[in-house]
């Protein structure tokens, strides 16, 4: 394995979001399609990185071995999975990503802040959404995380209508947070209406905004949430305190 700039940008895009598809990737590293793909080609051939097809007619996924994740210097994550029902969601996560990825200072998958809050022992970046069964606080941690300029913004991608009353759930806990200064939704057609439905029952317009899934990569500015300005939550400390220590 060639121990690249190139390489070590491609391995830590894929092991951050756990798949990426190689024109995302491209984009992402500013590089061609053809080079991206010759890359991950010989990362496949090193057995850093494997190709999954699952979807008809759509481009593979590419993602981290075991191998390829201790070669990120990201063992403490796990080896991402990816199946039929959930390769749509994961290749439009890294769309939106890779739009998101020129403009913000820093950008984590999902999996990165589920290591991070199961090392800390407490939510960095995950709204609250009522109880688990085990009488703990349940958690919604969003697909993306980033910070531009001086907030840290969730991103949600919505391909499809969740049921109304989780949905609501789900953003009540956003509006609700003092974790992150804002959220924003990336939404298919139908799943942009319920969610704009939701954000307006829920009163979250200040905390929560919802997009078009094509503005991918615009950010609407968000004042910083401080306590005060925020309703009580449990969650301890802030993701922004956290990774700046």
């Amino acid at each position: 394995m060639r121990n690249d700039p190139l390489d070590r940008a491609i391995l830590a895009w894929l092991a951050g979001l756990g798949a990426s598809g190689a024109d995302e990737l491209a984009a992402a590293c500013g590089i061609s399609g053809a080079l991206a793909r010759a890359r991950l080609r010989a990362l496949v051939d090193d057995g850093a990185c494997r190709a999954e097809r699952l979807l008809h007619g759509a481009p593979p996924l590419y993602l981290l071995t075991r191998s390829g994740l201790r070669a990120a210097g990201r063992a403490e994550l796990a080896v991402a999975r990816v199946s039929a029902a959930s390769a749509a969601h994961q290749l439009a996560v890294a769309r939106v990503a890779a739009a998101l990825h020129g403009g913000c200072e820093e950008l984590h998958g999902e999996r990165e802040l589920r290591a991070w809050e199961r090392a800390a022992g407490r939510p960095l970046a995950s709204a609250e959404v009522g109880w688990a069964r085990d009488g703990g606080v349940a958690l919604h941690r969003p697909d993306l995380v980033v910070r531009a300029g001086d907030a840290w913004i969730a991103v949600e991608v919505e391909l499809t209508v969740k049921a109304p009353r989780r949905l609501a759930r789900i953003v009540r806990g956003w509006a609700r947070s003092r974790l992150v200064d804002g959220v924003v939704y990336y939404a298919a057609p139908a799943a942009l209406r319920a969610v704009r439905i939701a954000i307006g029952r829920e009163s979250a317009q200040d905390a929560v905004v919802a997009l078009a899934l094509e503005r991918a990569g615009e950010l609407p500015p968000f004042a910083r949430r401080v306590p005060s300005q925020a309703r009580p939550s449990v969650s301890g400390p802030s993701l922004m305190t956290t990774r700046r220590d």
